[in-house]
């Protein structure tokens, strides 16, 4: 490593780095929360998605009533077709969006993923003004050019096949279908649908060769080559992978222009040095430690390798790389995706070569497309035939037992522990291979099987260790949903339940927010899922998790669980129909009804069998968790007219954590409520800027009065308890906030 400075100095900034907390690179929000505002910028680059256009802003003003401030970047989305040239400066009035962090464990890290590309808010504009046009030509005819070969792959390919084709060669993931880029992510090769380097190896390198071959100069078919990539790669998006994969096919091209030898290490250290220095929250990115990831595993491993295998056919060369890949890359998959689909690596053996021959098709498609759309034509018939292959095999992989591992999201600690062990086998293999460099001896040189074994079974241990999920003990999760409620439980003998799931303010709250937590905690079965009462905040992310099941078998729920009433109503009925379209049991509860595990019990206290009430509230589904000497009541949406018939039926007793029920309302947790069950802890969820003033002024008081320590989702985020049925813990994903 002494002949590779570079590669040493960009380890030593990424481990500095990487100890500081993303939050130390982060902009400081000027705007909590979204307000009116006034927005002045320069439009650097534009996508159409969603029937809207997506602008990219720089050098923005903002002024709103109270506040006026500069940012470097702003993401705008325009409700209109036309769009302006890249260069134009733009007054536009709206709506702006601070860009949050996560509030949920497992939830996609906005706030982490827009700061890498320098931008701190979003910006729904509803009138835009030109105010002077500054021409840029040459990034208005890429972006130009990038629209009409997508329209030529639109003319040529069906929809599901020209999506496809767009993400691979041009970068332009709107139009991905949406069940193709899950089959492609649960089968380990969604890193095709990025444009990383083989993309721009074929392009870029092969353009080099062929024009040093016509013109004979390396001069003569570097400046094109060089000037192609940053073409190719600005008009790609420019995302960490593919900026990555054209410094380091420039820096190849320049060890060729001055009669160097091109090291992949120093290129790799160099490359990372750029972006690093530039931005240096990129540390903290999935893109870039799983590129340079990957590409380290490449220049590190197999020279080792070979010490014990020096012959190796192409297969087992490619296997030898796959390998290596994953060897360097498995924790960090854990991490960001917290599973990982078993059969990739042998998957990886057939769609790479393929990638060469899909690609070659696919940019002569494009580059005919401008000339001759039935020539384009031609060249779409083996891009379709592979892309077939790839979703038939992807399909056959998913249906084979075991394709997927869900291990949920490994501790900090497992991940440092497998790198030191990794790190300290390689340098094990590094002195052996040290050692033949130096063999003097007449007798052939024989690499030590002990050596192997001390770098490769430590290793193994540690990988196994990463998977190993041990609970112990109750655990309960209230998530932050927004407005609405989603509470997770799971019993010690690792029964699994969820409490409602719904929200009236974020959409999706089931895909985005829900599935994310369950895939972080490594729950692909949800044993039961109660349903407090049919309001919307409650039970639309449900149908979003009962989709989930019947499509992308991501998730199992053993049983939906209804609360037991005389009359049901429409919205009662369609939930019904939701979960038997997918083939999930239906069970009833009422009052008196009980669940009984291992030192656990879920005992139903409301509705009784003949509640009529015209306020579906009043008929939640009211639940009493018991492990040992701890116990928490779930309350619903329930009012004090049913507290009251609690209260008289004997069934309350004091709990270390109540549920608030309807979010804080005023009209709920009445004092003689609280004076009964007397919580320790009470968990509120709702929103920020809810509409309703939840919670309430009043409810509040009167937990105070009880003594209780108040927890909002608002404030707080998810809130995470675990108890051994005497000790309790709490924590919360923000800074924890008693109200």
């Amino acid at each position: 490593m002494k002949q590779r400075p570079i590669a040493c100095l960009a380890l030593l900034v990424f481990l500095i780095l990487s100890l500081l907390p993303a939050g130390f690179f982060y902009e400081p929000l000027q705007v909590a929360e979204k307000c009116e505002a006034q927005v002045t910028g320069q439009v650097s680059r534009q996508t159409e998605k969603n029937d809207k256009i997506q602008i990219y802003l720089t050098d923005c003003h903002v002024e709103s009533s109270d506040i006026r401030f500069d940012t470097g970047q702003i993401l705008v989305y325009l409700e209109e077709t036309a769009g302006y040239p890249v260069g134009t400066d733009l007054s536009l009035s709206g709506t702006i969006y601070p860009i949050e962090e996560p509030t949920n464990p497992g939830q996609f890290n906005s706030r982490l993923y827009y700061q890498g590309k320098g931008i701190a808010y979003t910006f729904y504009a509803r009138k835009a003004k030109v105010l002077a046009v500054h021409p840029s030509p040459v990034r208005q005819y890429l972006l130009t050019l990038r629209k009409r070969v997508g329209e030529d792959y639109e003319q040529i390919r069906d929809e599901k096949d020209s999506g496809l084709m767009q993400a691979m060669v041009l970068g332009r993931k709107e139009d991905l279908d949406g069940e193709i880029k899950e089959l492609y992510q649960k089968n380990g090769i969604s890193h095709l649908l990025a444009i990383s380097g083989l993309h721009v190896s074929l392009a870029g390198m092969g353009l080099y060769r062929l024009l040093r071959r016509i013109t004979g100069s390396c001069a003569g078919a570097g400046i094109p080559a060089v000037l192609f990539l940053l073409a190719y790669g600005w008009m790609t998006g420019a995302s960490i992978s593919t900026v990555r994969a054209v410094l380091m096919c420039m820096l190849v091209i320049l060890a060729d222009l001055i009669g160097r030898t091109s090291d992949m290490l120093t290129s790799i250290g160099a490359s990372a040095l750029c972006f690093m220095l530039t931005s240096p929250i990129c540390v903290k990115q999935s893109a870039f430690l799983l590129s340079y990831g990957a590409v380290t595993a490449i220049a590190l491993i197999p020279p080792v390798w070979k010490l014990y295998q020096e012959k190796a056919g192409r297969i087992g060369q490619a296997l030898l790389v796959s390998l290596s890949v994953l060897l360097v890359t498995f924790p960090l998959l854990l991490v960001f995706f917290c599973e990982y689909p078993l059969y990739s690596t042998l998957l990886n053996l057939l769609v790479i070569p393929l990638m060469s021959v899909l690609m070659v098709f696919g940019f002569a498609g494009g580059i005919a497309g401008l000339f001759c759309l039935p020539a384009a034509g031609v060249c779409a018939v083996p891009c379709r035939l592979i892309l077939r292959l790839y979703e038939w095999t992807g399909q056959q992989c998913l249906s084979l037992p075991g394709s997927v591992l869900s291990t949920g999201c490994p501790s900090g600690w497992k991940v440092l522990l497998y790198y030191a062990v990794l790190s300290a086998g390689l340098l094990l293999l590094y002195r052996e291979k040290r050692r033949k460099k130096y063999w003097r001896k007449k007798e052939p040189f024989h690499p030590g099987k002990r050596v192997l074994a001390a770098g490769l079974c430590p290793l193994m241990l540690c990988a196994c260790l990463l998977c190993l999920r041990i609970s112990s003990g109750f655990e309960i999760c209230m998530l932050d949903v927004g407005q609405g409620d989603a509470v997770f439980l799971k019993a010690p003998d690792g029964t699994t339940c969820l409490y409602d799931g719904g929200s009236s303010n974020v959409k999706g709250v089931g895909n985005y927010r829900i599935l994310p937590f369950l895939q972080w905690s490594g729950v692909r079965t949800l044993d039961y899922v109660f349903i407090s009462h049919m309001d919307q905040d409650h039970i639309n992310g449900l149908k979003e998790l009962a989709e989930a099941c019947e499509n992308s078998g991501s998730l199992r729920i053993g049983h939906a669980v209804f609360p037991k009433l005389a009359v049901k109503d429409e919205a009662c009925e369609e939930m019904e129909a939701v979960f038997r379209k997918v083939g999930i049991p239906i069970l009833y509860m009422g009052a008196g009804d009980r669940f009984d595990g291992e030192d656990f019990s879920l005992s139903c206290l409301w509705p009784e069998e003949d509640t009529m009430s015209e306020d579906r509230n009043e008929q939640s589904l009211v639940l009493m968790a018991e492990y040992r000497e701890f116990q928490m009541l779930l309350t619903g949406d329930i009012g004090k007219e049913t507290e009251e018939r609690l209260l008289s039926s004997g069934l309350l007793k004091e709990v270390e954590v109540l549920k608030i029920a309807h979010h804080g309302s005023r009209y709920s947790s009445s004092g003689r409520f609280l004076e009964r069950v007397h919580p320790a802890v009470s968990l509120i969820s709702c929103s920020a800027t809810n509409r309703y003033g939840h919670p309430g002024a009043e409810t509040l008081e009167r937990l105070r009065d009880a003594e209780s320590r108040i927890c909002a989702t608002k404030d707080c985020g998810a809130i995470r308890i675990w108890t051994d049925g005497k000790k309790v813990r709490m924590r919360c994903v923000k800074k924890p906030v008693f109200l």
